[in-house]
Parts: structure tokens; sequence; C-alpha cells
């Protein structure tokens, strides 16, 4: 039979059958699939412990009786002599509560002395005829005896948000600091990794301390049903059952299901399939609870920030050289994901072709080459302005401006100087100034230097995005030069 047929003709709880299953003292068969499979026997032997647990017989003797150590009747015996004596101080307390009530004691004119020598005086026989548990309602299962489960939907829901957010944190911190550029990954590919990662993380500090930062921050544990930690295999294959029966592997529409199904099943008080055979425990919520989980979160983001504003930054800082310009520059390009048809520059700030990786580079460019060269202004070793120029006469096609190139220099030299602060909302509000530039003619101040554009055009016309030059009649005369330079403050 299914649990639930078990639990229908046994009048005992799901919850207290597993119990006394973890506690050894039901041993179901299990079928193909992983459900239990109960027996005549098995129901038969839950109804003795069923019965000799409302007689208030222990765990302990259970087990002892099951193995064949102890005799029913020295149990038996134990369990009249303790009830006796519960049903004598309860006496004695009704006794002297009725005596104290007749004497008509006032708490300020209390004398406690006669009263607890009656508490405290040697026992007599009763030699009342009452039945005394002719009127006695079924004892109840002690509450002791089920699975603690944790039915509280925020506290499980904000815990796990909290525990993926923080693995997110983590992982494009990661990113940054190894110089990979988290804003470019596919959501997609990181929400795979981070999932993948939690498959494997959140086992191993479930079994090392029976709880993960998020659980933990929100007073939830989870322990075995024996009190002990689970080994990793049982929390793994807690987790991957998490997935299926509580994301629905993340399968559109399927999820929606799987999650609704843990939504009922926790109004109903009944534990998720991942979470059986373990006691979830929950600690009372305490404000300061709520406050721990949003430092948590600003922690992450701060640190987060910190990463991606130290990532942001070219490798080398300072005055620098033709070759530590031409390095940043290649830095920054890689980081920001802007592939200038498969060239970089070299040691000598030149374009030079990059080793070849199996992709095909044509000439886009209508000025005839891959990229606009560089001029250097150096002041003894130190680059203290870069330029980039080029003229082109009765040239057919459109004419780009090397935006693109430009923004990537601001970034390679003037990042580089001291006045670059380090927080990078503070620079994307000047890089997003680049944006508004007028190419045409315009310049802008940026940290410790300025950005200057100059085009001078005869029969082009400048698009609307002001990055490239448009021929007006193919029969006209055509000129365009223009220069733009990246310069320091002296």
């Amino acid at each position: 039979m299914t649990s639930k047929e078990m639990e229908a003709r046994s009048g005992v709880a799901r919850a207290n059958i597993r119990y006394y299953e973890a506690e050894g003292l039901l041993c179901p068969a299990r079928a193909k699939n992983g459900y239990r499979e109960y027996s005549e026997d098995d129901l038969a032997a839950l109804e003795k412990i069923k019965l000799l647990r409302r007689l208030g017989v222990t765990i302990e003797e259970l087990k002892a009786l099951t193995a064949g150590r102890a005799e029913l009747s020295a149990v038996l015996d134990r369990r009249l002599a303790e009830l006796g004596g519960e049903r004598e101080t309860l006496g004695r307390v009704e006794r002297v509560c009725g005596d104290l009530k007749s004497a008509g004691a006032t708490f300020a004119g209390l004398e406690p002395g006669k009263y607890l020598e009656a508490l405290d005086a040697p026992s007599l026989p009763s030699d009342g005829q009452e039945v005394w548990w002719s009127q006695a309602r079924p004892a109840p299962l002690p509450e002791a005896d089920a699975l603690p489960i944790c039915t509280s939907i925020p506290r499980r829901l904000f815990a796990r948000v909290l525990d993926e957010f923080l693995m997110v944190m983590t992982l494009m911190t990661a990113m940054a600091l190894t110089g990979h550029n988290p804003g470019l990954a596919s959501g997609t590919l990181l929400g795979l990794v981070v999932q993948g990662l939690l498959l494997f993380v959140e086992p191993l500090l479930i079994h090392l301390w029976g709880t993960t930062p998020g659980k933990a921050l929100l007073g939830l544990r989870l322990m075995g049903a024996g009190g002990q930690k689970l080994t990793y295999a049982e929390a793994f294959t807690r987790h991957f059952l998490l997935l299926w029966y509580g994301l629905g592997l993340g399968i559109p529409i399927w999820n929606l299901v799987r999650m609704y199904q843990c939504a009922k099943r926790c109004k109903e008080g009944e534990p998720q399939p991942w979470d059986t055979d373990v006691a979830y425990t929950a600690s009372e919520f305490r404000f300061r609870r709520l406050v721990g989980y949003l430092l948590a979160v600003g922690g992450a983001i701060l640190a987060a920030e910190i990463a991606n504003s130290y990532a942001q930054l070219p490798p080398n800082r300072g005055d620098l050289t033709v070759a530590e310009f031409a390095e940043n520059f290649n830095r920054q390009a890689a980081y920001m994901g802007v592939d200038f048809t498969g060239q970089e520059l070299n040691e000598r700030g030149d374009w030079a072709d990059k080793p070849f990786d199996g992709t095909a580079y044509g000439v886009f460019s209508g000025w005839g080459v891959k990229n606009l060269p560089f001029t250097y202004t150096v002041e003894g070793s130190r680059v203290t302005a870069v330029t980039i120029s080029a003229k082109a006469e009765n040239r057919d096609g459109y004419l780009d401006l090397p935006v693109e190139q430009a923004v990537t220099a601001v970034t390679a030299l003037l990042w580089a100087g001291k006045e670059t602060p380090f927080w990078s909302f503070a620079r994307k509000e000047q890089t997003m100034a680049l944006t508004e530039l007028d190419w045409a003619d315009g310049s802008l101040d940026l940290f410790g230097g300025t950005v200057a554009s100059h085009v001078e055009m005869e029969g082009y016309v400048l698009s609307d995005s002001m990055y490239i030059a448009i021929p007006r009649d193919d029969r006209a005369e055509k000129r365009l030069a223009f220069s733009i330079t990246i310069a320091l403050d002296n």
C-alpha cells in the first residue's frame, strides 16, 4: 500500500510514519521508482507503535522491544510506576491548591512552610474506587514523533533567492577579477552556470554546517532524522530533487506548475518531496534577521561593484610609454568586447594582425584600411596625447569616424591617470558624455584630460549618429579630413 493508504488505514499522519521509519521502527520496501510500499505487517507494526506511544512508552524502549532486548511486561511496569507517581503528584497539587483556597490565603500573608511539607510528605496508598481512565480522551501521539517541517513560503523563498543572488555576485566578481567582463556574458549561460555551481556547493554547505547563507540568515536549518548532519550524497540528492520537483529544471510553464505544487504543499503542512526524510527546522523570526539579510545583499553588491570598478581600470597606471598605452588599449578593447577587425596594437603602438584564430576579417573601412593609425605625442618617454587622423578625396562609399577607437583610447590613456575616480559609476557619467559629443567639431573635458574632434568636409554629410560621413552626390568633388585627439592635462 502507498503512504496515503497507510495513513488512512492506521489513522497515523504521514509525518509520524516517516519519523518512525527514520528511527528504524518501520522498514517498508521500496518500489523501482523509489516510492515506499507498505505491507500488512508494516500496518500491524505501526498499530503496535501507535498504541504503545499513546501509553507513553519511549522510542528507545520501542527500539529495544522491536530488537528483542526488552520484555513488554517490564516496560509496562516501568510505565505504571511512572503514571502512579505522576497521579500522586497531581493529587497532592490539587489538595494543596484546595487547602490554600479554603484558608483564604493572600500572597502578602502566605506562609508556605506547611504547604511545602504537604507537597513533600510521604505518599499513602489511595483507597478510592474511581476508575480514573473511564472518561479519558484518547492520548495523542507525542508531538516529537514527527520530523519538523518548515512550511513558511516567504522564508524558504527568500532563503533560496539570497543563495542564488550570492552565487551570481560571486561568479560576476570572479569574472571581473580575472579580466572577463560580466556585462558581456549571456544571461542564460550565466544562469545555467550558477545552477550548476549550486548543485555542488549547496550540498557541501549543508553537509558541513546544516545550512546555507540564505537559510542561516532566516533561521533555517537542515539535519538528518536523528539530529545528525546530512551526508554529502544525501544533501546532493536533496538538491537534485529540488531542481526537479521544486523548479521543474527551469522548463517554461512546467516550472510554474512545480512552484504552485510546492506552495500548495506548504499551505497544507506537507513536506516537500526532497525533504521527506529531513528535519527542516525554523527558529523564531526576529527583526535582526531581516537586518542581516539586507546587509548580506548590500555587502554582495558592494563587493561586486568593487571588483567591477577595479576590473574596468587599465593594467598600467600613471605615466605611460607607448608600449604601456598599447597594452592598455588592447586590454580595454578585450574587456569591453570591441574587436578591431582582428587587429591589435603592437609594442610600437602600430596596428598588427592578431594571431589567426580561424576568423576571417575583410576590409570594412571606406578608408581602405582596417583601422586608422595613432599618432603619439611623447615627452621624454611619456605619452601626453594620441591622435587619430585621416584624409580622403573623391572616395566612393561611406567613411566612418573611428569613434570606438577613440573611446577605447580614452579608457587606455585618461583612465590611467591619478585623477580618474575608482568607482565605475563616476567614470560612466563621463563615458556617456562621449556619446553626446559633437564629433564634427567639439571637445569634452574628462578626468585629467580632454577629447577634441574636428572634421572638414566637402561633398559629404554626417549621419544623424555623427559616426558616418555619407556622400551627397557621386558626381560632385568630395573631400574629407578629420582628427580626434585625446590629450592629458599638463
